[in-house]
């Protein structure tokens, strides 16, 4: 229908004369002569040719008038719901980054094309908040997790894993700690622990901290390319073996890791996480995962901080005590990870 368009508006522009030669001529005035009724009409000129697009821009437009409809879908559902506003802008905010993302790709390829006449982007409203959330794993299991949302904007983001046989609420303090500092927080639920279903298959669990990290860096408050991840115990091998994967993680704090827990371990993975900074701490009373912090930060190839507590306890135990982890970490994560003074 577009390219029918351009071929009909041009043509339509040069028949005008023609089609005012045609028209009744009007009350009261005299009929011209057979001699000056004809008149040569003026010359045709063909319409322009229409220039197909290469393949790649021509995909690019078609997918931009895709999200375009999928937006006005999207918005007239929110409608049917009665969703909020803020909910309804969350969809605007959404679509019209994908849509501005696709023109300005157009813009760099030099394809011609008219801009699409979008709506405002709706401001972010910075505002607190603590809501639980339902995850999909890449797998199929299903999780439950608790989002401590901060009242700030382009903010850091940090997913919390917890001890094995434990739960996310081991986190809550320090969570609301960090949510108070101006971090986005994801305390999850690990396969077979607390509200989330599934087996407790522990090499599996890597993919329980791929969807927090999805879901967290899909936050419009969270800036995208800042997010940590924390890890206590059982969740620190994960923590460090999902980091090694993601090289978009900027820095992993490890609490009462071991070199080995059920067969999740972390040597190599230290060397895999390269020179990204690197928390590591643990009670000497603890003696295996004493041990093991000593063995991984002489690993490590960047960065490690490494805090040697006595009589604290293990993994999550150690938080709440006053032995300064809580303000460590935070230290950490402002100076270390994300370069804030």
């Amino acid at each position: 229908m577009n390219a029918m368009r351009r071929y009909i508006l041009p043509l339509l522009i040069l028949l005008l004369p023609l089609l005012a030669g045609c028209r009744a001529p009007a009350s009261g005035t005299a009929t011209p002569s057979p001699v000056a009724a004809v008149t040569p009409p003026p010359a045709f000129t063909p319409a322009p040719q229409f220039t197909p697009l290469p393949p790649e821009q021509q995909a690019l437009l078609d997918e931009r008038e895709s999200v375009a409809a999928e937006l006005m879908r999207a918005l007239e559902l929110a409608m049917g719901r009665e969703d909020n506003e803020e909910e309804r802008a969350q969809i605007v905010r959404n679509y019209v980054a994908t849509i501005e993302a696709i023109e300005a790709q157009l813009r760099q390829e030099n394809a011609p094309f008219q801009p699409l006449n979008l709506p405002p982007t709706p401001t972010l409203v910075a505002k607190k908040d603590i809501f639980d959330i339902g995850m999909v794993t890449e797998d199929g299991v299903r999780l439950k997790g608790t989002y401590y949302r901060p009242a700030a904007t382009n903010a850091p983001g940090v997913v919390l894993l917890h001890m094995l046989g434990r739960k996310r609420g081991d986190w809550d303090v320090f969570a609301r700690q960090l949510q108070e500092a101006g971090f986005g927080v994801l305390a999850i639920d690990l396969r077979g622990h607390g509200e989330s279903e599934g087996q407790r298959e522990w090499r599996k669990m890597t993919k329980d901290a791929a969807i927090a990290v999805d879901f967290i860096r899909s936050r419009p408050e969270i800036n995208p390319d800042r997010i940590a991840i924390l890890g206590a115990s059982i969740g620190a091998n994960i923590a460090i073996n999902y980091a090694a994967q993601d090289a978009s993680i900027r820095g992993a704090a490890l609490l009462s890791p071991g070199l080995d827990y059920h067969g999740v371990t972390t040597p190599d993975a230290v060397k895999a996480y390269g020179k990204r900074p690197l928390f590591l701490a643990a009670s000497s009373e603890d003696a295996y995962a004493y041990e093991s912090v000593q063995e991984l930060s002489k690993l490590a190839a960047g960065p490690v901080r490494l805090l040697l507590l006595d009589g604290q306890g293990h993994g999550t135990q150690m938080l709440g005590k006053g032995n300064g982890l809580e303000e460590a970490l935070l230290t950490w994560l402002r100076e270390d990870v994300f370069g804030e003074p």
